[in-house]
């Protein structure tokens, strides 16, 4: 009895548990349709509400932000037009990412040609640098070549006094000294030369030779037009002199006689100044000369560059040797390379006698341009 008690009372919870359950199930059901009954007329003034919107579409304030985006796309593609493909590219990457890969390879693709335009002007200017402070190591060696194959003059010094040691042979046996002196006042010009026995050979024989040249100066050098030359010997004085007339082109000796007068002639003292005047990239130099007593073609070979030893040092110098002599007399001459080409040594060679006479630069002394 007592254990069957709460059987019934569990029972009755349960079915009274049910019994409430039930009833509140069939209170929402019942509710349920009254609401949902509520919501037809709310629908029906749904419907006519977009009706009355459709009639005044244009004054909607909806339809201005689709035209502020416009302006924003609009303002979007101005600055498209400052960077170009810059500001074109993230638009067109926003709504297609394809895009996006379609214009980072086209970016490269369009600035390679422009490095590539760039190296091709820099080879340009190093081509031409190289042919203007070349130009530097192109231009020393065309002014080298120009020396030696095109002519090169020197201006002559206004005032110039240059002093030479006499050697007889080959043996710096020294017999005397020449002293020249050249004055060049406006197209003016006159060359003097003294040569003296000094030492011991002034003992055997007294000898004294005074040369004088004198004439026109100009671009062109010297052109003399008269050479007179003073021997003074134990035995006398002996005097000549020969007259230059450029008007008749003739050439007059003071003992009688006259000849030819070739243009560029010179004097057997003039010439030593004037070979600086005359082109030296040939190999042989034709002058005509005279001593006084005959004028003679001298044929002079230009030599190579050489180094000579002298009073002053050693000097780098250009020699030109004598060819063909008709009497035999051979000639030497070098010009200082650092001086001018002003004469520092020649040598005479007489073939009859056997007589080597070799004169050397002992001062020079310039003034003037």
């Amino acid at each position: 009895m007592n254990s069957g008690t709460p059987t019934r009372r569990i029972i009755f919870t349960i079915a009274l548990s049910v019994l409430l359950h039930s009833a509140a199930l069939w209170l929402l059901q019942v509710e349920l349709p009254n609401s949902e009954a509520l919501l037809p007329p709310l629908s029906a003034r749904l419907e006519a509400v977009p009706g009355q919107v459709d009639v005044p579409t244009p004054e909607v304030e909806p339809a201005s932000p689709p035209a502020e985006t416009e302006h924003t796309v609009t303002t979007s593609s101005e600055p498209e037009s400052i960077p170009v493909t810059e500001a074109a590219s993230p638009v067109a990457a926003t709504p297609e990412p394809e895009s996006i890969p379609a214009t980072e390879p086209a970016s490269p693709v369009a600035a390679t040609p422009e490095p590539e335009s760039i190296p091709a002007t820099e080879p340009a200017s190093a081509v031409a640098a190289i042919s203007e402070p070349a130009s530097i190591p192109t231009i020393e060696a065309a002014s080298a070549v120009a020396k030696v194959d095109e002519p090169v003059t020197h201006p002559l010094p206004k005032h110039a006094q240059l002093k030479f040691v006499v050697y007889y042979g080959q043996d710096d046996f020294k017999i005397g000294e020449i002293s020249h002196q050249l004055e060049i006042s406006e197209d003016k010009y006159v060359l003097k030369a003294e040569t003296k026995s000094t030492g011991i050979a002034r003992l055997f024989k007294s000898y004294q030779l005074i040369q004088t040249s004198h004439g026109k100066a100009g671009n062109f050098g010297l052109q003399p037009e008269g050479y007179e030359e003073e021997q003074n010997v134990s035995s006398g004085k002996q005097q000549m002199a020969v007259a230059f007339n450029w008007t008749r082109n003739k050439l007059h000796f003071s003992h009688g006689g006259q000849t030819e007068l070739p243009p560029d002639a010179q004097d057997i003292l003039s010439f030593l100044y004037q070979l600086s005047q005359r082109p030296l990239h040939n190999k042989i130099l034709s002058i005509a000369i005279t001593t006084g007593k005959k004028l003679e073609k001298y044929d002079l070979e230009i030599g190579a560059e050489e180094e000579i030893t002298t009073p002053m040092g050693k000097l780098r110098a250009l020699p030109l040797r004598r060819l063909h002599s008709q009497d035999g007399d051979g000639m030497e001459v070098w010009l200082g390379l650092e001086y001018r080409l002003l004469p520092i040594k020649f040598r005479q060679i007489k073939r009859s006698g056997g007589m080597i006479l070799e004169v050397v630069i002992s001062d020079i002394r310039v003034a003037g341009e």
